[in-house]
Order: structure tokens, then C-alpha cells, then sequence
């Protein structure tokens, strides 16, 4: 009987988790709870889990972090604050127990990636400036709307959920129910996605994704050829030039504002430009290296780089109106800052790690084909964006987190052990 309630336990923590992802984050709390306490009732019960490498360097990066909030020190960290940014950074592993849970099982993955979908659709349609659309079409589309979350990040999500429904498009074509409307519905998924993920006019993403295609295509050219079909090749062509015309005078302009400080850079030039983003990004670059130079090893400590932007009173790094940038827009450079070259180890390495565990799982077929890739190509997805954003200690984030990164080292963790092994009920 116990084991039949923490089976229950075990699925609604997952799925409150999955569904609440991208529609509310007092779910995510409740989900990632239940999650937690799923795992220690499991746990208690002595299951024959394995361990990988995943796991320990997960848990060495937040014992790490954690040590560091007793140890280190920068302007205005207080033991209360460390501790707090350590905290936040520990909170990641939460993705231990979600791959734990999932137990390498695909189809409760698929069911999650599902729910998932579902939140995203709903919570953005929820958060939808239905007002501005309707008055001033021509304004919402220069909006950036971030649909509860700021628009960079945003993006994030729904570029992932973008490469999830390409990918995995034929699981949805081809599964129960009338083809026609399966068709009609992914088509209508996609669409809305796509229209979220365009609306972001987010630089660093569209060149994140672009780039994860791009590889996304080698892959697949280098394992089984492209064969697009024209009765693919015509509707594809046609929504992607109805994308063109409708974005086209966004993109250009978003790309074009920043030109010239593009040609600046390119010439050595690095005068602050206060109305330029990008200025912005490269002054925040270049304070993060030297920041870090000085404490290369270990780094300040946890929420060292948003205390030492604050106190630092360089005009180059201040938003107009509303004072220093809180972080330096790239996540390997803040981990620098605050862990150190260590940290940055560990962070690179359980991402390395990661993406091994996805080959595992496909060359021993734990997964399907379409689920490791969409499992490989998320995480450099992330990766790349990782390059012009930083996000990771907040709680968007940390359950993006645990739900890909759960997927990911589960599959590979319990890539051929049996069912009783896995502890599926």
C-alpha cells in the first residue's frame, strides 16, 4: 500500500512540475516539492539505484557552491547573502531526483514533455496582451513580450519547445486518433510557439537556435540523410515566408540598431555607448574578466558578480533609469566570477556528462532516435544561450532545469537496468 502511494506521489510531482513549468510558478514549488519528497520516501526504501558520474559531479558542484558561501567574501556579501546565492546555486540539483523519478522511462518522459507543451501554450495565451494586440498590432509585435518571464529567457523556453515539436514530429503525426486532426493541432502547437519565440526579438536566442539547427541538420544529414518530401517542403515554405514578411521589419531593425556598435568593436573602438545594449553587454564582458583575474581559482563567492556590479559605479555597466545590470549576460563568466575556474569545471563538466548519458541511452536503446536528439540538441541549446544570458539562479530556470536535465541523466543512468532496478511501479 505504501509503495502505491508514493507511486502516486512520485507522478502528480512530476506532472504539477511539468504542467506549471511555464504557466505558474507556485506550482513549480508545489511540483518540485513533491518531487523532493517522493525521492526520500523512495530512497528510504533502499532501491537498487545506480550511480554515474552525472550525479557525483552534480553533487560536488553544490557542496562546492555551499563551501564557498561559508568562505568567500566581496563588497556588501554578508554570510547571510553568500549563503543565500549558495543556496540558490545547490537548489539545481533538484534535477538528481527528477532523473531518479523518471527512472529512464520514455514514456513517462514523453507524457511530461506533453504537459510541459501544454503550460507553455496556456500560460503565454493567459499572459497575452490581448489589449495592445488588438488596438495596435504593428506595436505588439515590437513589444517583446516575455509571456511572465523577460524576454531573453523567454525565449529560451520556447525555442526549446520549438526544436521538441520538430524533432519530435512524427511521434505526433503518426499516434492515435485521426491524422487530421493531429496534423491540424501540431500545426497549430508550432505556430503559436514559433509566433512566442519570434516575438522575443531576442538576438542571443535566434542565434542560439539557428546554430543548434544547423548542427541539429549535420547530425542528421551524417546519420540518415535529409529527405524532406514536397508535401512537407510546400506548407514549410509558405509559413516561413509568411514569418519573413511579418518579422522582417522587427529583425532588421533589431539587428540594425546595433550596427554600429558592431563596426566600433570591430575597429577596437570601445567607448560606452548608453543607448546601446550590446555597449552594455561588452562593458559588463570585460568587467567580468577583470573581476575574475583577480580571484581566477575560486572566485568571490556565490552572488559576488550582481554585488560587485552594483558597487563598482561604472556608468559603462548601468541601465538608463534604473541603475547597474544585475548580471554580465553570460553564464560561464558569472560562474567564473563567482566560482571560479573550478566552478566553471564542474558547470562545463556536468554538461559534458549530460550529453554522454543521452549517447548512452541511444547506442544501447533506452530511447528512441527522435527523443535522444531532441534530448542532445536542448542541451546545446541551452548551452549556446547560456552564452548571452544568465539566468540560473532563479526558479524559471532551475525547473527548465530539472526537467531537461533530469530527462537527460536519466535515460543514460538507467540505460539497460531492469524494471525492478529502475523502482518503476
Amino acid at each position: 500500500m505504501l509503495q502505491v502511494w508514493i507511486d502516486r506521489l512520485r507522478r502528480l510531482g512530476l506532472d504539477v512540475t511539468a504542467l506549471a513549468l511555464f504557466s505558474a510558478p507556485a506550482g513549480v514549488s508545489v511540483g518540485l516539492g513533491l518531487v523532493v519528497l517522493a525521492f526520500f520516501l523512495v530512497l528510504m526504501r533502499r532501491p537498487a539505484w545506480p550511480l554515474s558520474a552525472g550525479v557525483v559531479v552534480a553533487v560536488g558542484f553544490s557542496g562546492y557552491a555551499l563551501a564557498l558561501g561559508v568562505f568567500g567574501s566581496y563588497p556588501g556579501g554578508t554570510l547571510a547573502v553568500r549563503m543565500e546565492a549558495a543556496a540558490q546555486w545547490a537548489q539545481l540539483l533538484v534535477f538528481v531526483p527528477v532523473a531518479y523519478l523518471l527512472a529512464g522511462d520514455q514514456s513517462r518522459l514523453l507524457r511530461l514533455l506533453g504537459l510541459a507543451l501544454v503550460g507553455l501554450i496556456l500560460g503565454a495565451l493567459w499572459r497575452l496582451d490581448w489589449g495592445l494586440l488588438l488596438a495596435d498590432p504593428g506595436a505588439f509585435l515590437e513589444a517583446r513580450p516575455g509571456f511572465g518571464f523577460p524576454a531573453n529567457v523567454g525565449a529560451l523556453f520556447s525555442g526549446t519547445a520549438l526544436l521538441g515539436l520538430v524533432v519530435l514530429r512524427r511521434r505526433w503525426w503518426q499516434g492515435p486518433g485521426p491524422r487530421p486532426l493531429r496534423l491540424a493541432l501540431w500545426w497549430v502547437a508550432t505556430l503559436l510557439v514559433a509566433q512566442g519565440f519570434l516575438l522575443s526579438l531576442s538576438r542571443g536566442a535566434w542565434l542560439a537556435l539557428a546554430l543548434t539547427a544547423v548542427l541539429g541538420l549535420a547530425s542528421s544529414a551524417r546519420t540518415s540523410g535529409l529527405r524532406l518530401p514536397l508535401r512537407l517542403l510546400l506548407p514549410v515554405g509558405a509559413v516561413t515566408a509568411v514569418v519573413v514578411l511579418l518579422y522582417a521589419g522587427p529583425m532588421a531593425e533589431r539587428f540594425a540598431s546595433e550596427w554600429g556598435a558592431v563596426q566600433a568593436m570591430l575597429a577596437g573602438e570601445i567607448d560606452y555607448a548608453p543607448d546601446s545594449s550590446l555597449s552594455q553587454r561588452w562593458h559588463a564582458q570585460r568587467f567580468g574578466v577583470t573581476a575574475w583575474l583577480e580571484h581566477p581559482w575560486l572566485g568571490w563567492g556565490p552572488g559576488a558578480a550582481k554585488a560587485l556590479l552594483a558597487a563598482s559605479g561604472d556608468p559603462s555597466i548601468m541601465l538608463i533609469g534604473y541603475g547597474p545590470i544585475e548580471h554580465l549576460h553570460n553564464t560561464y563568466l558569472d560562474v567564473l566570477v563567482q566560482l571560479g575556474l573550478i566552478g566553471l569545471m564542474l558547470w562545463l563538466g556536468l554538461f559534458a556528462l549530460l550529453l554522454r548519458s543521452v549517447s548512452k541511452a541511444r547506442v544501447v536503446r533506452q530511447v528512441d532516435g527522435d527523443v535522444a536528439r531532441f534530448l542532445a540538441l536542448a542541451l546545446v541549446y541551452s548551452m549556446i544561450w547560456n552564452l548571452f544570458d544568465f539566468h540560473a539562479m532563479h526558479q524559471s530556470w532551475r525547473a527548465y532545469w530539472a526537467l531537461l536535465a533530469g530527462a537527460a541523466l536519466s535515460v543514460g543512468l538507467f540505460a539497460g537496468s531492469s524494471r525492478a532496478a529502475r523502482g518503476v511501479g
